[in-house]
């Protein structure tokens, strides 16, 4: 089509990329966020509470931390980063302590030389804010590496301005245990957050992983169509073509190959249309489908097949109908072609919301090996039947011995109104009609 642009899985892949490294993009602004807070949270204390001694010392340690975070806020926010957010661990543990230490050291300069004011005590208060920058991180190993130090920084600097403002121990502990179960709830929550994160990667993996299936699997079957209709009816309409000039003269030996010719082309196109779309299904639906399509088989093969769809209702509609269907098929071809079997069973049930399909033959079986193998290789058969029902939220289980192969379908029912199937019924109608 003129204008359209072909699917690329490298955009995709590139999308689902930015969607699961949004949180940690997200987890590196409230950081820089939290560390604007603690450089401001320091900033009003000096100015509310100015120490009497020292004062421009501090104002240049202050100074340092806000140099620190700015090139760490370069690094870290630059656009040209963002696409593939990985904050070196080095990095985080440098920023971090950086973190711990300008407000230790803040804490004990103004603890030991003003001892009668309130700014060390202010000071240690923002402590508290760390294993929040820690838990930003998104990273459980970075935040119990994080929360350790913070916690003995607190003791300690409690610890040595003690004897200058009097603080009882009872304080200095009760503070302490309160950061202690901040800084473990700190880990708990990037534990949480990582593990949210981990999921969407799998999830966008797997998702990209089926979309490559699919579009792998529609490519060999529209190859495997063409080549039916190429090998199958189209050579009977060249042949039919052929004996038109014996037409034209006269010819009723002509006219009989004509016929016949286009007879057999027109039913192998027949059974191409009712294959991709079987208008039993569309009106009788599921179960009636596989009763007729066991029929066919039957007509065609050597193959006894068995339906067992008694708990399935007879106006059944649901989004699974074609998936269920073409497995079947699927199965019943492959039971032909590979498994060398005479008799199959095929079942259909349904229970809890959930659609079930079985296929049991009396084959030769497939060893465990060979079945990898040939999911591996991508062939159409079974690798076509498991990706649908993988990429329809199901599960797909498949057991060999040497008696037969035994094949398990679930997928999960979402309802539709009877006669809701959508389709080119008339058309359909007007192929398969005589």
């Amino acid at each position: 089509m003129p204008g359209h642009r072909p699917f690329a899985l490298d955009d995709l892949s590139a999308q689902y990329s930015q969607s699961f490294q949004r949180p940690v993009f997200l987890g590196i602004l409230l950081q820089w966020s939290l560390r604007v807070l603690l450089i401001v949270f320091t900033a009003v204390t000096l100015l509310l509470e100015p120490p009497r001694r020292n004062g421009l010392v501090c104002v240049i340690v202050l100074a340092a931390y806000v140099v620190t975070v700015g090139c760490w806020s370069v690094w870290a926010l630059r656009p040209t980063h963002r696409p593939a957010i990985h904050t070196k661990e080095r990095v985080t543990l440098l920023v971090l302590g950086a973190d711990i230490a300008v407000i230790s050291v803040l804490s004990v300069l103004t603890g030991l030389t003003a001892p009668e004011d309130w700014t060390s005590d202010v000071l240690r208060n923002g402590l508290f804010l760390i294993p929040l920058i820690a838990a930003a991180q998104l990273s459980p190993r970075i935040s119990g590496a994080i929360a350790i130090p913070t916690v003995v920084a607190l003791l300690a600097t409690s610890w040595i301005t003690k004897s200058s403002n009097n603080e009882p121990w009872a304080s200095i502990l009760l503070s302490t245990t309160v950061l202690a179960g901040l800084a473990a709830g700190s880990v708990a929550l990037s534990r949480i957050q990582r593990s949210k994160v981990e999921m969407i990667e799998q999830l966008a993996g797997q998702r990209t992983q089926l979309l490559e299936q699919l579009l792998g699997l529609e490519k060999g079957e529209r190859q495997a169509l063409a080549e039916r209709v190429h090998d199958g009816a189209l050579q009977y309409v060249l042949v039919a073509r052929q004996d038109l000039d014996d037409v034209r003269s006269g010819s009723v030996d002509a006219v009989d190959r004509v016929e016949s010719a286009l007879g057999e082309a027109s039913q192998l196109l027949r059974d191409v249309a009712r294959e991709l779309h079987p208008e039993v299904l569309a009106r009788l639906g599921l179960k009636s489908a596989l009763v007729h399509l066991a029929a066919s088989v039957g007509t065609r093969s050597d193959l006894a097949v068995e339906v067992d769809s008694q708990t399935w209702p007879d106006d059944e509609r649901n989004d699974a109908d074609h998936v269920l269907y073409s497995a079947a098929r699927e199965l019943l071809t492959n039971a032909i072609k590979h498994a060398r079997a005479h008799r199959i069973r095929i079942g259909l049930a349904q229970a809890a919301g959930i659609a079930k399909l079985t296929a049991v033959d009396d084959g030769v079986g497939i060893s465990p090996a060979a079945l990898s193998q040939s999911l591996e290789d991508g062939h159409i058969g079974l690798t076509s039947i498991r990706t649908k029902v993988l990429a329809s939220g199901g599960s797909f289980d498949v057991r060999t011995n040497l008696r037969g192969t035994e094949v398990t379908i679930a997928i999960p029912l979402r309802q539709s109104a009877p006669g809701s199937e959508s389709g080119p019924n008339g058309v359909m109608s007007a192929i398969t009609a005589d």
